[in-house]
């Protein structure tokens, strides 16, 4: 009896230090960042804390780096630097606050903690790392990358436009509308001298803008068909009375009184979250309030979900990023779009889409020299041996073949040599485009809100299967649109299986951005548009369409496989009706196209039904 009460002692006294030891294990674990003295809530510094503390877990092996519930800030000082290449943004030497490079499973828990940044710096990098987890913090920038100013008055060639603080400007010799940044010092930095101050003002005052674009205030949106207004090296200006009030002056330039202009960032330098050859990232209850650039950029990643997170301006402003909310390039696995809010950003809440280079230089008949045409393309790598390549009639849009890599070499930012495993199809020339043929990204966008942007929704161009279910689209342009091309932005496209279904398509496409709610387009040649058809396979049932006019709810150009069926159309009145459109839908150059006559028609009289018979785009 004492023999098996003292097993069973031991047995407990065994299983106690079993938990206290892993216990100890999981706490050690998790690192804080208190730990390496950064300091909420003072303005202080946090960079170069963070930068030890991300070092430490890399170290430590830790799942876990956390933030007490606060405010920080971070300054691009001590801040790591490095030459990144991001896709669709702007490449070059990076201030990055948090490098995330080659690390493996770790958690950014913010516990409802505030990021503020601070001149031009890349809040996040991550590359060549997995399991990876952002959760529950808000970023923002101290001042945007882009300006706004209220409508006070105008007439032909001018408008009188008022800026808040939190626009700061000035209009220099040559009489031109110039935007700047105060000169900030955190707090326990030493007070900077005259000549550092005037350093410091030089290079923050480079807030250049490259057009402008009138925004609703009322409505919070775009205003109603509206255009983008190039505005060159600058606006001409002059100081009018009253703080802050400012005349510019443009041949174009017109908005109503009480609207807001938005001076649109010249640059896409800033993105907000650079995801880069990594896997199993997970951004999760993040709230992005401003990014110069895109909000979140996926390249070459495998498996990517951003979920219950925000992409929406600050009090105080209209735009968010200034570009687009999220995009993806040359991704695989899957990528997720979850329960987000993407709003106000100046473009697309996403784009999914592969990489095309055109073929510049054939040097024996294996070896060939690739070029990247568009600048935000330059140094994207994708090209690696044992890689296969689709071989791709530029005009047509066509495959033509396949190959195999058995080695390449990056010369420039824009050239590289790739050499064959065998000799390539006799078919290939300069000017032909080649692209990765991978495991396509299965996409999955459900419960999303898309509302009040600049331009499109979504443009989904994975050849994986994609699902695009219980949303909810408000925007300007087309709310989604299928494309591809291989003559201006080189974005491999060509859908092979989508599904929309169960969503609310609210009055969107009531501006200048696309062709109808729903389109599908590709870049192919017209001698070409008889035969090619670039996207397959699309079904769109059990939607909501809120339509205001007789604009295209769907308009389809070279494609092949659409059934759209079970839709409720329902006139509103929510903006005026515009003349040129003539009907509901519109289709080119495609075959298997089904428009069911289940689909149902509020508010629409006997003449006006009668124009929903395919016809050509007006």
């Amino acid at each position: 009896m004492l023999k098996l009460a003292t097993q069973k002692t031991v047995e407990f006294c065994f299983a106690i230090g079993i938990l206290f030891f892993s216990n100890l294990l999981l706490a050690d674990s998790v690192l804080n960042v208190s730990e390496f003295n950064v300091e909420k809530n003072n303005g202080t510094d946090s960079t170069y804390g963070v930068y030890q503390a991300i070092i430490a877990a890399k170290q430590q092996g830790a799942s876990k780096l956390i933030f007490p519930k606060g405010t920080y800030h971070f300054y691009g000082d001590r801040a790591a630097e490095k030459v990144v290449y991001i896709s669709n943004n702007d490449p070059g030497v990076k201030r990055i606050i948090f490098p995330l490079y080659d690390i493996q499973g770790l958690e950014i828990d913010g516990q409802g903690s505030e990021f503020i940044f601070h001149g031009g710096v890349n809040p996040f990098v991550i590359d060549s790392s997995s399991n990876i987890t952002f959760s529950n913090f808000s970023m923002d920038f101290s001042r945007s990358f882009h300006s706004e100013g209220s409508v006070l008055d105008g007439g032909e060639g001018y408008l009188d436009l008022h800026f808040s603080d939190l626009f700061p400007y000035k209009i220099n010799e040559a009489g031109l509308l110039k935007f700047q940044a105060k000169v900030e010092n955190p707090p326990g930095k030493l007070t900077i001298n005259k000549l550092e101050r005037r350093k410091a003002v030089e290079k923050e005052t480079d807030y250049q803008y490259k057009r402008v674009l009138e925004f609703d205030s009322r409505k919070r949106e775009t205003a109603y068909m509206v255009k983008d207004i190039s505005t060159g090296n600058g606006l001409s200006a002059i100081n009018l009375p009253g703080k802050n009030n400012v005349r510019v002056f443009h041949p174009k330039i017109t908005a109503q009184i009480g609207n807001v202009l938005v001076f649109q960032f010249k640059h896409r330098s800033y993105p907000a979250v650079v995801i880069s050859d990594s896997a199993d990232v997970i951004l999760d209850n993040i709230t992005i309030h401003h990014a110069g650039g895109m909000g979140v950029l996926g390249q070459r990643c495998h498996n990517v979900t951003v979920q219950n997170s925000k992409v929406t301006p600050s009090k105080g402003r209209m735009v968010s990023t200034t570009a687009d909310a999220t995009h993806f390039v040359n991704c695989t696995g899957k990528v997720q779009l979850i329960n987000n809010l993407f709003e106000n950003q100046k473009d697309d809440a996403t784009n999914i889409h592969g990489i095309y280079v055109a073929v510049d230089k054939v040097i024996d008949d294996k070896t060939i020299e690739v070029r990247l045409q568009h600048p935000q393309q330059y140094g994207f790598d994708f090209i690696d041996s044992g890689d296969i390549l689709e071989l791709v009639d530029a005009p047509s849009m066509t495959t033509y073949a396949t190959i195999e890599v058995a080695s390449s070499h990056r010369i420039s930012q824009e050239i590289t040599r790739v050499v064959f495993t065998q000799p390539f199809n006799k078919k290939l020339k300069v000017g032909d485009s080649i692209a990765e043929v991978r495991d396509y990204a299965e996409v999955t966008i459900r419960g999303n809100i898309i509302r009040q942007n600049r331009a499109r929704g979504m443009l989904l161009n994975s050849r994986g299967k994609t699902l695009v279910e219980d949303n909810y689209f408000h925007s300007p342009g087309s709310a989604i649109l299928f494309e591809g091309d291989a003559n201006f932005w080189y974005e491999q496209g060509g859908v092979s299986h989508a599904v929309i279904r169960n969503n609310v398509f609210d009055n969107s496409f009531y501006s200048q951005w696309g062709r109808g709610v729903i389109a599908v387009a590709a870049g192919i040649d017209k001698k070409y548009q008889h035969t090619s058809r670039y996207n397959k396979n699309i079904i769109i049932e059990n939607n909501l369409f809120k339509v205001f006019d007789m604009a295209p709810i769907l308009n389809l150009f070279s494609v092949s496989g659409v059934t759209f069926q079970n839709n409720n159309i329902e006139k509103t009145t929510e903006y005026p009706e515009r003349d040129q459109y003539q009907s509901l839908f519109v289709v080119d150059h495609s075959d298997g196209v089904n428009i069911s006559e289940n689909n149902t028609f509020v508010g629409f009289d006997q003449n006006k039904t009668q124009l929903l018979t395919p016809t050509k785009p007006q």
